[in-house]
């Protein structure tokens, strides 16, 4: 039971700090955190909660715009995914992860960008704004494989510590 509630503390620390310690922009540091935790936490609707939570605490942090309706949306699909897909920890299945979840979030969130931002509401707008944000993109996929493999990393320095004792 306390190893239960140490994990949940510990998933929910990683969350909030690096939801609100990155820039506005830099969403990597949490979806990476998110796909780890999804490792961790048994229950989806649990993580999906702590999730929202730390996102909306963000929000009254940074601010709140329209187009972070989408955001949510796409947490809660990401979450759902990671559920449904999610089957052994490894760094492989984590990277998959990683891309799927990243393509998920860049759909959505340009989405949401599209119908809160665009002027004219076109198909070559539409493709204009996911033209412009694959750059953010691809940033975003890299930048959540190097904060995966932190935590990977992290996690396997840890067992070698264990298995040591």
């Amino acid at each position: 039971m306390h190893n239960i509630s140490y994990i949940n503390i510990s998933i929910f620390g990683l969350l909030l700090v690096s939801k609100l310690t990155s820039s506005f922009l830099n969403m990597s540091p949490f979806i990476a955190t998110i796909i780890i935790g999804s490792y961790f936490i048994i229950n989806k609707f649990h993580l999906l909660t702590m999730v929202l939570f730390v996102q909306f605490i963000s929000d009254l942090v940074f601010g709140s715009h329209l187009s972070n309706i989408f955001v949510y949306i796409s947490y809660f699909l990401i979450i759902l995914t990671l559920y449904y897909i999610n089957k052994d920890f490894s760094v492989v299945s984590s990277f998959i992860s990683a891309l799927y979840v990243n393509i998920i979030f860049f759909s959505i969130s340009n989405f949401g960008h599209f119908i809160s931002y665009s002027e004219t509401y076109t198909l070559t707008s539409l493709s204009g704004t996911y033209l412009t944000g694959l750059s953010f993109g691809g940033n975003l996929l890299f930048s959540t494989l190097f904060f995966v493999s932190i935590y990977h990393s992290l996690l396997a320095v840890r067992k070698k510590q264990l298995a040591k004792n």
